[in-house]
């Protein structure tokens, strides 16, 4: 009676696909819609994320974004160009092509590379945290951000230019290479580093945040904020300039050196600072609480010391 109705009714009962059928049909489609895309001139984005493809053709030009996030691929053809973003998070990508050429981003977070190709230039960000990488190519070059937290590197090419922030936290890093240059931030809390090359170039600011920092490089220009909370300096560098605040607290910084300017908020809470030099230039708020200087002077004697914009904190 039941297959009376349905021939009735027009309805054929179709047998469900296997999921190696489904999948086999998905690869197709995806395949077909590569080959439409070079058809139509590469022009555009390419979003392949999460489809079942493990390969693309020799010379794929892609002149907007290319996502390849969460697939199977494992490496990538000779001549690829990607106009935009190339996104390889969580695939299992284990390495570049040596001609590689990215405009925009590139994006390795969570996959198991260990290694980039010599001279490879990243017009956008460099997302590499949470991978096996443990050094960087020669020639490599950053046209924003570089990220390396949590990853297992120990050294940085010499020369390296950055022209947006660098993140090294949380990484072995234990020094840094002369010539280095970072356009905006340098982050390297939590690190083994001890000192910083003599050269060393920072626009924006610099993070030192519970390092084993014991001293910084003469001639130091920091343009943002500059962070030594619970490191191990015990002295600044002559005539320091820091464009933001410059956080000094639970350090075992005695004094301050003449000429530093300090555009932002002065922070020396919980030293055993005991004096300040007569040009200090604090831009911002000055806290001396839990000091030597609290409990020897008053906020009106230290005014007269020195030149504080905004309020002092005793």
């Amino acid at each position: 009676m039941i297959k009376l109705l349905e021939l009735l009714n027009n309805k054929i009962l179709i047998p469900r696909r296997s999921k190696e059928e489904r999948q086999k049909n998905y690869l197709i489609a995806t395949q077909k819609k590569i080959q439409q895309y070079i058809k139509d001139g590469g022009k555009g984005n390419l979003d392949l994320n999460n489809t079942p493809i493990t390969s693309l053709p020799s010379g794929l030009n892609v002149g907007g974004y290319l996502d390849l996030s969460n697939t199977p691929i494992t490496s990538l053809p000779s001549g690829l160009n990607v106009g935009g973003t190339l996104d390889l998070a969580s695939t299992l990508i284990t390495s570049l092509p040596s001609d590689l050429k990215v405009g925009g981003n590139l994006k390795l977070i969570n996959t198991p590379i260990t290694s980039l190709p010599s001279g490879l230039n990243v017009g956008g960000d460099l997302y590499l945290s949470d991978t096996k990488i443990t050094s960087l190519p020669s020639g490599l070059k950053v046209g924003g951000t570089l990220d390396l937290s949590n990853t297992k590197i120990t050294s940085l090419p010499s020369g390296l230019k950055v022209r947006g922030d660098l993140y090294l936290s949380d990484t072995k890093i234990t020094s840094l290479p002369s010539g280095l240059k970072v356009g905006h931030n340098l982050f390297l809390r939590g690190t083994e580093i001890t000192s910083l090359p003599s050269d060393l170039k920072v626009g924006g600011s610099l993070d030192l945040r519970y390092t084993k920092i014991t001293s910084l490089p003469s001639g130091l220009n920091v343009g943002g904020y500059l962070d030594l909370y619970n490191t191990k300096i015990t002295s600044l560098p002559s005539g320091l300039n820091v464009g933001g605040y410059l956080n000094l607290e639970n350090t075992k910084i005695t004094s301050l050196p003449s000429g530093l300017n300090v555009g932002g908020y002065l922070d020396l809470y919980n030293t055993k600072i005991t004096s300040l030099p007569s040009d200090l230039n604090v831009g911002g708020n000055l806290d001396l609480s839990d000091t030597p200087l609290s409990k020897k002077y008053s906020e009106e004697e230290i005014r007269q010391m020195v030149d504080v914009k905004g309020k002092i904190r005793m």
